[in-house]
């Protein structure tokens, strides 16, 4: 017996022995370093954004280990490879730290073993600076769905000046101008006239990319007619440009276009509540101006329209308190104001429901008013509006436009009138979101540049008009 344990012994030292050489010849054997053969060095990030390290590494013993090492983020990471490849494509996706400094720069450390242990080391700088911000398209002319009569030349003028932390290209598309241009700095002015010798409807599409990739695209049509002819009309009360574009959507007031045969294009009617005696309002065909059309009342002649170029037009008046209908003909420079009492049944009260919509700073549509929990885009969690003294049609409310923190998903709003359910509700038409629409509808979505900001909605539950102004 004593003398089979001293064979058993000898047999598993020479063993070890054997595979203790083995090893020490497979990392001694071993004369490569592992190599990167591309790297992605500098990454711009922000904080709670994904970012990737990639790299390619090769090495002929085998690719063991990839580590990456970051203390400040608790970033420690190593991915093993068993299968010891050669050739081995790094991408690792990592979370930056929600309270990560903007603007601040940080050096990861990336080390590549082979599978004799031999290394090699480099570092991937991050800095917290990346620009997400689309580029702003500013239009001076023409103005948007404007009517210009045909001429001796020059019927559109494009002024268009786009800006950007750095801009990189600006292009412009429709049927009768195709242009791009590489473009740089924070500020470029696209100047241009067009002669145009046939009548019809001219759309342009500007998209501006700035260095960073990001794109903003915006559209505008022309109507080059023979004669004074509208695809469509506002009526607003405010008498400036300025205020034609102080608010999210909603001013001016859209109009209904007659489609009868011997109207269509010249006869519009626009439902409108005057808070107040004698108001005055004005026609115009372009939503953002009062040029170069404008239509108002002649002083000289009772219902009789005048035609002006700028917000000095004599304006149409309004006589009493109430809602009214204003129709104004173009065939021959007419127009009537007749009250109408309505009909319909007002709410009780009505509510704004989403996510991203503050009454103040701790206040908002992701609330339950119940238990404090967080629900977003639900009744339970809806803020009542304020209704206005003298009209039960008429509510407006305060807010303030977020993003919702800790809560994934579009910033934006639909409108209620039930705190213990989901009906009766409002959306608003996709094209037009001053629309809402009863039971129906889309949700209205915030763009990113139109948070962090105030702003004022104004909601009439009989003419299904939602103003939003910027208080």
């Amino acid at each position: 017996m004593k003398k089979m344990k001293t064979s058993l012994l000898f047999v598993v030292c020479i063993v070890m022995t054997i595979m203790s050489c083995n090893d020490e010849d497979d990392s001694q054997g071993i004369n490569s370093t592992p190599e990167f053969i591309s790297f992605v060095d500098a990454i711009s990030s922000l904080p709670g954004e994904t970012l990737t390290f990639e790299a390619g590494i090769s090495d002929p013993a085998g690719i063991k280990s990839i580590n990456i090492k970051y203390e400040s983020w608790f970033l420690d990471k190593t991915i093993f490879k068993d299968s010891l490849p050669d050739v081995y494509e790094l991408a690792y996706d990592f979370i930056v730290p929600d309270d990560a400094e903007m603007n601040s720069v940080h050096t990861i450390v990336i080390t590549a073993y082979n599978v004799g242990g031999n290394q090699i080391t480099k570092n991937v700088v991050v800095t917290l600076d990346k620009d997400v911000t689309n580029p702003t398209i500013q239009i001076v002319s023409p103005t948007n769905q404007s009517t210009v009569l045909i001429g001796d030349g020059n019927e559109i003028v494009l002024d268009i000046t786009v800006s950007d932390a750095e801009l990189a290209e600006f292009k412009i598309e429709s049927s009768v101008l195709n242009e791009t241009k590489a473009i740089s700095g924070e500020t470029y002015n696209y100047i241009r006239a067009l002669d145009i010798s046939t009548l019809g409807n001219y759309e342009f599409a500007i998209t501006v990319t700035d260095a960073s990739g990001n794109i903003r695209t915006e559209t505008i049509s022309v109507n080059v007619l023979d004669e004074l002819l509208f695809e469509v009309m506002y009526i607003t009360d405010v008498t400036s440009n300025a205020a034609l574009n102080d608010d999210l959507f909603g001013v001016p007031y859209s109009t209904i276009a007659s489609t009868a045969s011997t109207e269509d294009g010249y006869v519009f009617t626009g439902k409108y509540y005057s808070s107040t005696p004698n108001s005055e309002v004005r026609f115009i065909p372009q939503q953002t101006a009062f040029e170069p059309y404008s239509f108002g009342a002649d002083p000289n002649a009772m219902g009789e329209l005048i035609l002006g170029n700028d917000a000095s037009v004599s304006p149409i008046v309004v006589p009493g308190v109430g809602y009214y209908e204003i129709t104004m003909d173009l065939r021959d420079q007419s127009y009537v104001v007749e009250p109408y009492v309505p009909i319909d049944t007002a709410f009780d009260q009505v509510y704004v429901l989403g996510r991203g919509v503050y009454l103040d700073a701790t206040s908002s549509t992701c609330v339950d008013n119940s238990d404090g929990s967080t629900r977003c885009w639900h009744f339970l969690s809806g803020k009542p509006f304020i209704p206005d003294s003298n009209n039960p049609y008429l509510w407006t409310i305060d807010v303030t436009a977020q993003d919702q923190p800790d809560d994934n998903g579009a910033n934006g709003f639909i409108l209620n009138a039930n705190p213990e359910g989901w009906g009766p509700f409002w959306r608003v038409d996709a094209n037009d979101p001053s629309v809402t629409i009863p039971n129906a509808g889309a949700n209205y979505v915030f763009d990113d540049s139109s948070l962090n900001k105030d702003y004022t909605f104004v909601f009439d539950t009989h003419l299904n008009r939602l103003v939003v102004k910027n208080r």
